[in-house]
C-alpha cells in the first residue's frame, strides 16, 4: 500500500539585510573652489596663480584663470599615468598642460567654467587615487602568493626529506 504524502509547499521567501550594493559615489553640495580643492589634494602642490580680466574687451565680461601645480613627490611616479590622462582629452574650454622643462602643469580656464574644470581635475584625481588603491591591493596579493609558495615549498622539503 503506497502512502501519499500531502505537503504544501509556501513560496519561499528570502531576506537579506541589504538589497543592493552600491559604490559611494562624490557628492559635491559642498561646492569648494578650485584653489581650494587643488591646495586640499594631497596629490599636487599649487606654485602660483593668477587671473587677468579682458580690459580692451568689457563687453565679454569674462575672467581668464591660470594655476601652477607639480606633482608632490609621494605621487612623482605616477607622472606618467597622470600626463596620459590629460593626453586622452580635455573638456572644452580646459586647457591642462605638462610643461617639461619646469616639470610643472598649467591649467588655464575662464572662471565662468570653474565648474567644469572642478569635476575634471577631480576625475583625474580619482581615477590616480583608484590606480594606487589597485597596485596596493595586488602588492598584498602578490606578497600572499608569495608567502603561501614559500609554505608549500617548506612543507614539500619536510615531506619529502
Amino acid at each position: 500500500m503506497a502512502s501519499q504524502i500531502s505537503t504544501q509547499q509556501a513560496p519561499i521567501q528570502e531576506s537579506f539585510t541589504f538589497q543592493s550594493v552600491s559604490k559611494r559615489s562624490e557628492n559635491l553640495t559642498n561646492q569648494v573652489n578650485l584653489t581650494e580643492m587643488i591646495m586640499a589634494c594631497d596629490m599636487v602642490e599649487l606654485t602660483g596663480m593668477g587671473s587677468f580680466d579682458f580690459p580692451n574687451y568689457p563687453e565679454a565680461n569674462k575672467s581668464f584663470q591660470v594655476l601652477y601645480f607639480r606633482l608632490a613627490s609621494d605621487f612623482e611616479s605616477l607622472k606618467g599615468l597622470f600626463n596620459g590622462l590629460i593626453s586622452i582629452g580635455q573638456p572644452n574650454g580646459v586647457i591642462l598642460e605638462f610643461e617639461k622643462e619646469l616639470n610643472t602643469y598649467t591649467l588655464k580656464f575662464y572662471s565662468s567654467n570653474e565648474p567644469v574644470v572642478s569635476r575634471y581635475f577631480s576625475k583625474i584625481t580619482k581615477v590616480i587615487s583608484e590606480e594606487i588603491r589597485f597596485k596596493k591591493i595586488l602588492k598584498k596579493i602578490i606578497e600572499n602568493q608569495k608567502s603561501f609558495e614559500a609554505e608549500g615549498q617548506l612543507l614539500r622539503n619536510e615531506i619529502f626529506a
